[in-house]
Parts: C-alpha cells; structure tokens; sequence
C-alpha cells in the first residue's frame, strides 16, 4: 500500500504544464500538515504504554552501575522490511530512591531479545484504522526481568542521569518527555531500548511511546 495517496479532484490539477492550485481551506488558507500528522492520518503512527493504563512499573533490575545493557525496561524489535520512527516517550515517574538514577533510549542492529518481560499490545493512533503494528518482542520488564542478548552497533538517542535519591514532592520536569522532531529511522532487524537503571532502589513509573511505521521499500 502507498504511503502518500494523491487525488487530482482534491489537489484542483488542471491541464498539462499548468500547476495546480494548492489545498485549501474553506476559509481560503493553505492547508499545512507536518510528517506526523501525515503518518497520523494514515494509520502510520502506534502507542504504547503500560498494559493498563495507571498501573505503576518497576524499572529493570538494581545494579550499583545504574543501566545494564542487557536488561532494558521497555523494548521493541523492528522486523525486516519495516522501518519505524521514533516520535515522543513520556515517562511518568512514581519514585526514584536510587542513590542513582540513569534513563537511555538505545538502538541496536539487531533484534537482541533473549527471554523475559510482559509482553504489551501497541495501539494504532487511529480508532478505525485496523492496521496493527508490525512490532515483534514488545514487552516491559515489570513482573518479569527481559534478558537481551549483547548489543551491536548501539545508536544513544537520548539520555538523563539523576545523580541522587528521591525526595518527597519533587518533581521530574528535565525527563518527563522527550521529542524527536526529525526522522531517525531504525530500520529492521534491528531493536529500540529503553533502561531505566537505578542503585539501590529500583525507580517506578509509567510510560506512553509513539512512533511511525513504514515499510522500508518507501525509505
């Protein structure tokens, strides 16, 4: 199925070597859509979050150096011939009681996942679109520690260290969401990471991630 459709009664194309007039409103102003919305409306942007929406995680495993590669908190993997592109993530956070709290979104060149986790369902953004995801290996480590095999290639799209223990109404502004704006494509095989890593104490939270799906002839 192609991406972008286009349909000459709409876009007004008049004869040969005369341009079309562009879309507009009825009011007369230029119809403008960014590539999200573009994904959006065509059933090319997916959710996911914890399987029930308000049930706080516990993050991936204690460990006195914070992050454990092979041990993210969430994880994807990309199967071949579909490309995804990261969109936002939002993390909730409940607690951080760790002395040391680190946040990284990881990709990798392949899919890593070994064994573990709670496996979860992504959503289309649209309601009436029945295209699923295309997504294998979706789980969260709550419940269930995920095992990944050794990274390769690992690509850091983002990071956040938190140098120090939670205290009471403190909030988490510097990691509540982040965005990315420009396309990064991960192109399967390959594998999208998230670690939450904590000593001491394992930080709790929810989570919602978006993205966009493509197959990858159209990349």
């Amino acid at each position: 199925m192609s991406l972008f459709e286009v349909r000459t009664e709409v876009l007004l194309a008049a004869g040969e070597g005369t341009p079309p007039a562009g879309a507009m409103s009825k009011f007369g102003v230029p119809a403008v859509m960014s590539k999200w919305d573009l994904f959006a409306l065509g059933g090319r942007m997916f959710n996911l979050g914890e399987g029930t929406v308000g049930t706080v995680l516990t993050g991936q495993a204690v460990n006195a150096a914070g992050i454990v590669l092979t041990a993210p908190a969430i994880r994807l993997a990309v199967p071949t011939g579909t490309t995804i592109f990261p969109r936002r993530l939002n993390l909730a956070i409940e607690t951080t009681a760790g002395t040391l709290n680190e946040i990284a979104v990881v990709a990798s060149d392949t899919d890593s996942y070994t064994s573990g986790g709670t496996a979860v369902v992504p959503k289309n953004w649209r309601m009436d679109d029945k295209r699923s995801s295309a997504m294998e290996n979706v789980y969260h480590c709550s419940g269930s520690a995920i095992v990944e095999a050794a990274l390769t290639n690992p690509r850091h799209l983002w990071k956040y260290v938190r140098p120090a223990a939670f205290t009471a109404g403190e909030t988490f502004e510097g990691l509540t969401t982040v965005k990315w704006d420009d396309l990064i494509p991960l192109i399967g095989p390959c594998s999208f990471l998230v670690y939450l890593g904590a000593a001491t104490t394992a930080l709790t939270y929810m989570f919602a991630l978006d993205w966009a799906e493509v197959d990858s002839a159209v990349v």
